[in-house]
């Protein structure tokens, strides 16, 4: 048998070979993927960044000032850092599989790439984030919170999108 090219990918002209390799393609470019891919990298990305910001806490310094062995200390420490690692991933984790789905299955209903997709995604992300629950506030006041969300990270996606791809 020859090969054959078929949307850049080279295999076998099998009719069994071409189907796996349309359904491998398929599942690559699928939104659910990229939302998992999405939300796998942003989780030891939220790791890193609840280590670096969890260092600042104000839990952390106590437990470094108490008395004690100075493994009973770094002990106290860690836990008061995973708290916020533990923030900073969800945070994270949330916000590329919400900004990632979005994205992508605009792109696909608009069969566009271009900035208006980031904007939208980045509203829907926003709002979904701004949403969460960290306080008891009125639904009228919860509605303008994710307003200013979906506001704030249009802009923000929309800015990058504009510097990464169409500057």
């Amino acid at each position: 048998t020859g090969f054959v090219e078929n949307d850049g990918i080279i295999c076998s002209s099998s009719t069994d070979e071409l189907r796996m390799a349309r359904r491998i393609q398929m599942i690559q470019e699928s939104c659910l993927t990229k939302a998992a891919a999405a939300v796998a990298i942003a989780g030891p990305l939220g790791v890193f960044f609840g280590l670096l910001m969890g260092g600042y806490s104000d839990a952390v310094d106590k437990a470094i000032e108490t008395q004690g062995p100075i493994r009973t200390r770094l002990s106290v420490g860690f836990r008061a850092a995973a708290v916020s690692m533990k923030s900073y991933v969800r945070g994270f984790a949330l916000w590329g599989g919400v900004y990632s789905l979005t994205e992508c299955s605009v792109e696909k209903f608009r069969a566009k790439h271009d900035i208006v997709n980031a904007a939208i995604a980045g509203c829907v992300s926003g709002a979904v984030l701004s949403s969460q629950p960290s306080s008891q506030i009125g639904a009228k006041a919860r509605v303008y919170q994710m307003g200013v969300g979906c506001a704030g990270m249009a802009a923000f996606s929309s800015a990058i999108e504009y510097f990464m791809e169409h500057r």
